[in-house]
């Protein structure tokens, strides 16, 4: 008993060393990503009266030390650094990041460069980038009511490559910038005129930040994949944007000069009673793309349009069949590129009388659309083989063009194995014989069987037999199952073939399940107490429930737009005020420094999910 007790307790502890080892390395793992340095200035336009904030961030890591000072020109150092430390864990991602803030003072006028800034962690160097200010001689205008924004907000419209082959795939992407700490609302964005191309949307819209000449940018963007199907020079047309930047009308005093429009104070109070919206409209540049023909030159026989990178599986489960039966071959392909337009793999016969073919089913699945469309077409074809000596199925070739290789390819599965028996010979039922082959003599013939009945002429030999099968209810209910099947499968794929074809319809029918999932994610950031996130979260959910039910882009969900489109589908109107007057207040939460205490946040959180509830009745 005692080497029993031993073995328990040496297993029980060694289960735990286990553990111990496998959660200190995902820990490590969590902690081992590749740190980056990046600078960002609060400006990089001033005058010779103003003072330059200079953030060195340390992401990655808060276990270095601190980052060389860049070489700086017409500037000099009043204070820092100010040390600041964070820490943040959403859905299990764990992000860590140090920074040491700088105040300047300029010396001179001038366009001036700051210089690359580097680290040392673990042997390695990392290094931020230079950036570029410019220091004016006179003050900025303080009378003016509007700021110069176009360095604040602005857009831009690109595509991953300037050329591109016939069917190829090229991601168009929209891209809104606007300085980190701008209030902006009513969003409404006008997408691109994409003539002469086929449109796939990519992902759902994101959100990040990025630093441009040492600014930091919010960014929204929003990506779409396109096809084009003719050659020759297309041009893509400008998008434009229009929204609304929130802030605080600036107000004279007596006892100090006018407040600089963008002063310290400005971010702070912007929710204040003086609120004024300044309209805003970016355009972007139209794009030209040079479409490419599909070269002549090494195209197979069987290349019946498929541009991208394929791959191709076959299957077949009959292998022992008679002649006449079906044997079905599944198809798949699979890949890059347009996956809705490809034809059908082709089978290659001996001859053309050996197998009869039936037009193939195919079923398309696009499986990711987040960089580029990548998705699986499975075609099932049936054939029966038509002779017993057949040994093998036919050979399937699918062609392709590779745009990034820029040649033809071709996939060839070879032949399966197959025994084909003969069909069996059906003997005629013999009801007589032939006298003939009996004796020479002529006879009658002799009756062998009475299956048929002699005509009866008296017609009162006849009489009730029973009641008819079809009048068994039974029966009949047993019958009607068919027809009530057939009936139903129709609906069914009536209804998943417009969910397929009809945008719309489709985005209708998903919303709510949707934003229920959405609002189960809100649900899990307020149980980490993280205000900022969560209304972040809450109006992103209400956001794209709203665009998915009313059917338009998510960038043209604006109040304005959304208490017409609900008026209009008959929603009554205290539930059209609620709903925007919940849009205004996620918005500014989201910006605001005080989120709220967690029973506002809870009570928000069962507003929107009252909110979709009353629309789900109404529409």
């Amino acid at each position: 008993m005692r080497y029993k007790s031993f073995e328990e307790i040496y297993y029980k502890y060694f289960s735990v060393l286990i553990s111990v080892i496998i959660i200190l390395g995902c820990i490590g793992k969590t902690f081992a990503e590749d740190i980056r340095l990046t600078a960002t200035v609060d400006q990089n336009v001033l005058t010779l009266d103003e003072q330059l904030k200079l953030t060195l961030t340390i992401h990655g890591t808060q276990d270095t030390l601190p980052p060389s000072f860049p070489s700086i020109d017409g500037f000099t150092l009043l204070f820092g650094p100010q040390i600041s430390a964070q820490t943040r864990i959403i859905n299990g991602d764990v992000s860590v990041n140090k920074g040491y803030t700088y105040v300047l003072q300029p010396t001179a006028t001038g366009k001036f460069t700051i210089g690359a800034s580097s680290v040392e962690y673990k042997g390695k160097v990392y290094s931020s980038h230079p950036i570029k200010v410019e220091v004016a001689d006179a003050p900025r205008s303080s009378g003016s009511q509007s700021p110069d924004l176009e360095k604040l907000v602005f857009v831009e419209l690109s595509t991953d490559k300037t050329e591109a082959y016939l069917y190829e795939q090229v991601v168009l992407s929209f891209k809104f910038y606007f300085q980190k700490g701008l209030p902006v609302a009513d969003i409404d964005y006008a997408a691109p005129a994409v003539k002469n191309f086929m449109e796939e949307k990519l992902g759902d819209q994101r959100q990040y930040e990025e630093i441009r000449d040492g600014i930091i940018y919010n960014v929204l963007e929003l990506r779409m994949a396109l096809f084009p199907m003719v050659s020759g020079e297309l041009t893509i047309s400008p998008a434009k944007l229009k929204c609304n930047l929130i802030v605080q009308h600036r107000r004279e005093r007596r006892d100090a000069p006018s407040d600089n429009f963008f002063g310290d104070t400005f971010f702070d109070d912007f929710f204040g009673r003086e609120q004024k919206r300044y309209p805003i409209e970016r355009t972007t540049g139209s794009i030209t793309l040079r479409i490419k023909s599909l070269p002549e030159q090494g195209k197979p026989m069987y290349f019946k349009g498929a541009v991208g990178t394929y791959h191709m599986e076959v299957s077949t489960k009959a292998q022992q069949v008679k002649v006449g039966d079906p044997i079905t071959l599944s198809m798949s392909v699979y890949g890059e590129g347009n996956i809705q337009t490809i034809n059908e793999p082709v089978l290659v016969l001996n001859r053309e009388d050996d197998f009869k073919l039936y037009p193939a089913e195919s079923n398309t699945q696009i499986t990711n659309r987040e960089e580029l469309i990548r998705g699986r077409k499975v075609f099932n074809k049936v054939i029966e083989p038509q002779k017993a000596d057949l040994k093998f199925t036919p050979a399937i070739v699918f062609s392709f063009f590779d745009p990034r290789a820029g040649q033809y390819k071709t996939i060839t599965k070879e032949p399966f194995p197959i025994v084909v028996e003969a069909e069996e010979q059906e003997v005629p039922i013999q009801l007589t014989f032939s006298p003939d082959k009996l004796r020479p003599v002529k006879h009658q013939p002799q009756i062998l069987t009475h299956d048929i009945l002699p005509i009866m002429t008296n017609l009162s030999s006849l009489r009730d037999q029973g009641s008819l099968v079809y009048e068994n209810p039974f029966i009949a209910a047993c019958l009607s199952i068919p027809m009530i099947i057939v009936i139903t499968s129709f609906f069914i794929t009536k209804k998943k073939v417009r969910l397929q074809t009809d945008i719309g319809y489709a985005r209708n029918k998903r919303a709510h399940a949707a934003a229920k999932k959405r609002l189960k994610g809100a649900q899990t950031i307020f149980h980490q107490n993280l205000p900022t996130e969560f209304y972040s979260h809450l109006s992103k959910s209400m956001s794209d429930y709203l665009a998915d039910k009313l059917n338009i882009p998510l960038a043209s969900v604006t109040e304005d737009k959304v208490d017409a489109l609900l008026k209009q589908r008959g929603v009554r109107d205290d539930i059209t005020e609620e709903i925007c007057r919940c849009m205004t207040d996620f918005d500014h939460r989201r910006f605001s420094r005080d989120g709220g205490s967690r029973d506002e946040m809870e009570h928000s959180l069962k507003l929107a999910e009252e909110l979709i509830a009353k629309l789900e009745r109404q529409l």
